[in-house]
Order: structure tokens, then sequence, then C-alpha cells
């Protein structure tokens, strides 16, 4: 049996500093709009994943939905998400 916890979205403090590693911010400048916080990005993607919401329905005091996706796209596909699931004991669905 996989053990499961409960999240609470926003992160506690502990279960950032859990996770904070894996998100590695670039520092360096870049052109367009400034980056999200990665804590806040995450929150946003816990919210979607533990209410089972689809994007669009993201509240407003997250970041934009689309940027979140795109960011829990790239997460994903860098392998990120299920080690951030590992560390927070999510089961991922």
């Amino acid at each position: 049996m996989v053990s499961v916890k409960v999240i609470d979205v926003p992160l506690s403090d502990e279960d950032w500093q859990r996770v904070s590693h894996l998100l590695i911010v670039d520092s360096r400048r870049r052109f367009g709009r400034p980056a999200r916080d990665p804590r806040d990005v995450l929150n946003a993607i816990l919210w979607v994943t533990i209410h089972k919401e689809k994007w669009h329905r993201l509240p407003s005091n997250y970041p934009p939905s689309r940027t979140c996706y795109i960011k829990w796209l790239q997460w994903r596909r860098a392998g990120l998400i299920s080690k951030i699931f590992e560390a927070l004991w999510i089961a991922e669905s």
C-alpha cells in the first residue's frame, strides 16, 4: 500500500523546503516578462492536481493558468513532477 499524505495548498514552509532544491531558478536576464515564483506555480499545479480540476478553473490568486500549465509540462517532461510528488508523498493519478 502506498502512503499518501494530504497536502495543504499553499505549501507549508516545511513542505516547500523538501522540494525547493528541485526547482532551480535560472537567474540569467531574459527577454519578456519576469519569471513567476516557482513556489506560486507549484502551489497552482498542486491545486489543480488535488482538486482534479481543469487548468482554466484555477483561482485568480494563482499565476495565470497558461503559465502554470506550460511549467507543469516542462517539469513533467524533465521528470520533476514525479520527484516532487514523491518528496511530498502524493500519489500521481
